[in-house]
C-alpha cells in the first residue's frame, strides 16, 4: 500500500463537508485538480472507492468513504493536538433544536474565550437528519437526548434529563412536591409537537394509563412555556427554566412514578471517539450544561 498522507485525509474530510470537489477546493485553498487527484490515489493506497462522482450532482461518499472520512477526522484532530493546535479548522456541531438555547451558546463562548482561531458553525435539525450528516463527515458532534440515538452512532452522557411537569407558579398542582400522573388527566395539557418529545409524551401516559387532554400543540417549547406560564395547560418538559419568555415564573415538579430518564447526550459515529477540539467542547459541555 502506497503511504497515506495528512493533506489527502484534509481533502477527503472537506469533500465529506461539501459533497462538491469545486466547494473543498476553495475550503482549502487549492485547485479541483488538487483535490481530485488527491482522492484518486487515497482510493488508490486504501484500494477502495471512496467517493461516486456525478457531474450533475456533485460527490457522494460511498459507505467505505465515509468510514474513512469520520477515522480521517479524528486523525486530523488528534494530529492538531499533537502539535498543539487542537482548534485549526472549523467546527461544525449539530443540535436538536430545542437544546440549541442551551448548547450553542457554552460552545460559542468556550471557542471565543479559549480558541479564537477556531470558527463554529451550528445546524439545528430533525435527529434523524443530523446523525445522517454527521456520519456523512458532515457534523462533527451531534447533541441530543439519547432516546433519539441510532444504532450507528455512540454517545457520551453529558447531562441525566428526566421529564418533569412544568406548571405555573399559581396552578392548582403547583403547591404540591411532587405529581402523580393521573392527577394531571383532570387539567388541560400542552403538548410540545415535535419527535420524539410527542411520542415520549403520549406513550409515557400511555404506559401509566392516563388519558390526558392536550387543548394545545406546539412544535416550540417556547410557546409551550408561555401557555404554562399563563396557567392554561401544564406539559411534561425536561429542560428547567425559572419563567416562560415573557416572564412568568414557573414551577417543575418531579413525577411520583419512574418515568426513566432521557438523557442530554453527545453522539459520535460509532467507533470514533471524541478528540482535539470536539473533545474540549464536550468536557465543557459536562460541567457547565444546566442539570
Amino acid at each position: 500500500m502506497n503511504d497515506v498522507t495528512l493533506r489527502q485525509l484534509e481533502y477527503l474530510v472537506a469533500i465529506a463537508r461539501d459533497e462538491s470537489i469545486s466547494r473543498a477546493a476553495v475550503r482549502c485553498h487549492v485547485s479541483q485538480a488538487a483535490i481530485s487527484q488527491a482522492l484518486r490515489e487515497l482510493e488508490s493506497s486504501l484500494g477502495v472507492q471512496l467517493a461516486v462522482r456525478r457531474t450533475a450532482k456533485g460527490v457522494h461518499l460511498t459507505p467505505a468513504g465515509r468510514t474513512v472520512a469520520n477515522r480521517a477526522r479524528g486523525v486530523l484532530q488528534d494530529v492538531r493536538q499533537l502539535v498543539g493546535d487542537p482548534a485549526t479548522g472549523p467546527l461544525t456541531i449539530g443540535c436538536f433544536p430545542s437544546l440549541a438555547v442551551q448548547v450553542v451558546p457554552e460552545v460559542a463562548a468556550l471557542l471565543h474565550d479559549r480558541f479564537p482561531e477556531a470558527t463554529l458553525e451550528v445546524v439545528e435539525g430533525p435527529a434523524a437528519v443530523l446523525q445522517d450528516r454527521m456520519l456523512r463527515g458532515q457534523i462533527d458532534v451531534c447533541f441530543l437526548y439519547e432516546m433519539q440515538l441510532q444504532s450507528e452512532v455512540t454517545s457520551v452522557l453529558l447531562r441525566e434529563r428526566r421529564f418533569k411537569v412544568a406548571l405555573a407558579a399559581d396552578h392548582p398542582l403547583a403547591a404540591q412536591s411532587e405529581v402523580r400522573l393521573a392527577d394531571l388527566a383532570g387539567h388541560p395539557g400542552a403538548l410540545l409537537d415535535i419527535e420524539p418529545a410527542s411520542y415520549l409524551n403520549e406513550a409515557l401516559l400511555a404506559r401509566f394509563g392516563v388519558t390526558p387532554r392536550f387543548v394545545y400543540r406546539s412544535s416550540d417549547v417556547a410557546t409551550v412555556r408561555a401557555l404554562v406560564g399563563r396557567g392554561l395547560a401544564w406539559a411534561l418538559l425536561m429542560t428547567e427554566v425559572a419563567a416562560s419568555h415573557d416572564g412568568r415564573p414557573l414551577r417543575f415538579l418531579p413525577i411520583v412514578e419512574d418515568v426513566g430518564t432521557n438523557s442530554l447526550v453527545a453522539a459520535l459515529p460509532r467507533g470514533i471517539g471524541p478528540a482535539g477540539l470536539v473533545e474540549h467542547v464536550l468536557r465543557h459541555c459536562a460541567t457547565v450544561l444546566p442539570r
